[in-house]
């Protein structure tokens, strides 16, 4: 049996592919398997750390 596939539009026009990193570059390893909470945390204290720094 075939699946027939939808193609997603938005405002009428097919979406584009999403430019997502593959890798964590955190852990170094694929986002796909595994938990990245961790990862996640630790790139979001960064962000704020950045952020601070170039308010002053």
């Amino acid at each position: 049996m075939t699946t027939l596939r939808r193609t997603v539009k938005i405002r009428g026009a097919p979406m584009r592919p999403l430019d997502l990193q593959t890798i964590c570059d955190i852990c170094e390893k694929s986002r796909g398997h595994g938990n990245h909470t961790k990862c996640s945390k630790l790139r979001q204290a960064e962000a704020v750390e950045r952020r601070a720094r170039e308010k002053v």
